[in-house]
């Protein structure tokens, strides 16, 4: 099962599911096969409390772990494991001295990765503080002075290497799913968003899609230039975005045709949407005095065997519907006229499969 998202973490903003459930799968194995062992041999020694704590430790953490593996849920959260590895850290620098600080660096590198970012800045910085306590009591001044610079360096170089990695991640994910001139949606992430908005029609929960035109854009081109073009469709996606609600939607399909999806609303309901925004736009003061206006095409989700390609291909008859009575209008699939042999008989001449 994959390993559910419950916290804003590294771990699950690096790696998709599975990934991330590789990787916590493997942090447990390494954390069995370090900690356990420890615990054991601190038991032995006579270091009872601190082989308690260790063993405590490793059996939250797998609690925890296989809640999230099996159930899907937290069933402890992490800070009961997290205060138990920062009790252990510090009582192992204390009891061992300078044996015990190598633990410290790799434990401070994992909790950046593997707990929130404001979390494992707190926990590092306790690290640091009860280490450099114990330490002092147990190494030469100038040894523990050294010892706190080197672990201090570790964090920073840690938490600026990951907050780096996650920005640049960040921007890849918004290159990979968005238009780059619009920050609209892209084509490639229509599917997966339709397929949801189905399998909740399932559930009883209605969603729509609107396919919009930019009515003879062409023109707009080629009267104003590319500029005053791009700037018509930036505007437009701006108000497709302003005047529809904070959950809806808004793809580039290409060029100058875009896609607003709207869940949990009837067809009609998103035509009344769609005619106020066409309003909006139609009203618009853009550059060079250019008059724009859209064409729209409304479909609503069906609960049998509907697809998206069935759905895109009901809004797009309804949307050549509204560019054969005029352009300049909102058309709902339900009233649409046009066959959808004659919409066929269309795409396949626009795409020179007759010529």
């Amino acid at each position: 099962m994959p390993y559910p998202q419950k916290f804003d973490t590294p771990v699950a903003q690096l790696f998709d599911e599975q990934s991330r459930g590789t990787v916590l799968k493997v942090l447990m194995l390494v954390t069995l096969a370090t900690f356990v062992p420890l615990g054991i041999k601190n038991l032995i020694i006579g270091e009872t409390f601190l082989g308690v704590v260790l063993l405590t430790f490793q059996l939250s953490f797998i609690i925890e772990l296989a809640a999230l593996f099996i159930l899907g849920e937290s069933k402890i959260g992490y800070r009961i494991p997290l205060f138990l590895l920062w009790l252990s850290v510090v009582l192992s620098v204390h009891i061992f001295g300078i044996i015990a600080t190598y633990w410290v660096f790799p434990v401070i590198v994992a909790l950046v990765f593997i707990i929130p970012t404001k979390d494992a800045l707190v926990t590092n910085g306790w690290i640091i503080v009860g280490c450099t306590i114990s330490a002092w009591h147990q190494l030469e001044w100038n040894v523990t002075l050294r010892f706190v610079l080197a672990v201090i360096c570790c964090a920073i170089v840690a938490h600026v290497a990951v907050h780096k990695i996650l920005e640049l991640q960040d921007k890849l994910t918004f290159l990979s799913t968005r238009d780059s001139m619009t920050g609209a949606l892209n084509r490639g992430q229509l599917e997966a968003f339709l397929h949801r908005a189905l399998d909740d029609k399932r559930l009883g929960k209605a969603s729509t899609i609107a396919v919009i035109d930019i009515d003879h854009f062409k023109q707009v081109n080629d009267l104003y230039g590319h500029d005053v073009g791009d700037e018509v469709i930036n505007q437009t996606v701006t108000i497709l975005n302003d005047y529809s609600r904070e959950y809806d939607l808004v793809f580039r399909l290409g060029g100058d045709e875009f896609l607003l999806l709207f869940e949990g609303l009837s067809e009609q309901t998103a035509h009344f949407m769609m005619s106020s925004i066409s309003d909006k736009v139609r009203s618009k003061h853009f550059a060079r005095h250019a008059h724009v206006s859209l064409s729209v095409g409304v479909a609503e989700c069906l609960l049998e065997g509907d697809t998206p390609d069935l759905w895109l291909k009901r809004a797009d008859i309804a949307l050549y519907d509204a560019k054969q009575n005029g352009r300049d209008q909102v058309v709902v699939a339900s009233t649409a006229t046009v066959e959808p042999e004659v919409l066929d008989w269309q795409d396949e001449v626009q795409q020179g499969h007759f010529l």
